[in-house]
């Protein structure tokens, strides 16, 4: 009976340090945003989309299908060579509620309905709409604009609908268009690709590459616009929309995870 009861109390106490380490270690996510934006938001943006100084990490399908423990060897230890430091300091405690605030942000918790035609949407992308003049899906397309096999990843319906009408309000340097007057008058404007005090890297609607010595040309005007048209609200009708929003969201759905890492032994 003693026995009995000594293993008994023995399994109890096992129990109550498991429960401990678990309440130990339970994140939080409204902690964590607050660290995010201290550390984080100044190279990765504040909606974690990338800047001009580090990558997207919110709806890059490379960074999210990445498992919690990944993440948090990131935070923990950095990127050697890539230019992200580690943020031991911030403790376990902290690193894991930073990746918290970031599943949120890449829309771990969100679960997507549509009622649109992802057929329907499809036909849109590739032809009345020409999203395919400049991104690619799966493959195919354009390559002016980002790839968007995954763009639609853990954001909502209504997120997606403003990036489609209001191409401007989460403006991209790489994205952005300059118009260049040519030393014989002549205009020519594209995507900003590369820029120092010296040259300009355009690349033209039609996917060419030119480079200019500024002092050649005699101006340099930077509109503030993206590449994209921003006239899609008169053009697509509220039934494009929502067949255009429903593919984007089943072909995110279907874009291939990451194969997972393997840890050396």
């Amino acid at each position: 009976m003693a026995t009995r009861r000594s293993r008994a109390g023995a399994l109890l106490l096992l129990f109550s340090g498991v429960l401990s380490l678990h309440a130990q270690t339970k994140t939080d996510a409204a902690a964590g945003a607050q660290t995010f934006s201290r550390n984080c938001a100044g190279c990765h943006g504040a909606d974690g989309r990338g800047g001009e100084r580090a990558p997207n990490i919110a709806t890059n399908r490379l960074i999210s299908d990445r498992s919690a423990e990944d993440l948090e060897a990131v935070v923990q230890n950095g990127v050697a060579g890539k230019g992200m430091p580690g943020f031991g300091y911030l403790g376990a405690q902290g690193v894991s509620d930073v990746v918290a605030y970031l599943r949120v942000l890449q829309g771990k918790d969100i679960v997507l309905k549509t009622t649109g035609d992802p057929a329907a949407g499809k036909a849109l992308f590739f032809g009345k709409a020409a999203c395919a003049r400049c991104h690619m899906v799966k493959g195919a397309g354009g390559f002016l604009g980002p790839d968007l096999s995954a763009y639609a990843s853990g954001i909502t319906n209504e997120e997606i609908r403003l990036d489609i009408m209001e191409p401007d309000r989460r403006l991209q340097p790489m994205y952005t268009v300059a118009e260049l007057i040519l030393p014989n008058g002549t205009s020519l404007s594209g995507a900003v690709r590369a820029e120092d005090n010296f040259t300009i890297t355009i690349q033209t609607n039609e996917g060419a590459f030119r480079t200019f010595a500024k002092a050649s040309l005699r101006s340099v005007r930077h509109t503030g616009h993206s590449v994209m048209p921003n006239d899609y609200a008169t053009r697509l009708s509220s039934e494009d929309f929502e067949d255009l929003i429903s593919y984007l969201v089943v072909t995110a759905s279907d874009a291939p995870p990451r194969p997972a890492r393997r840890r050396r032994p």
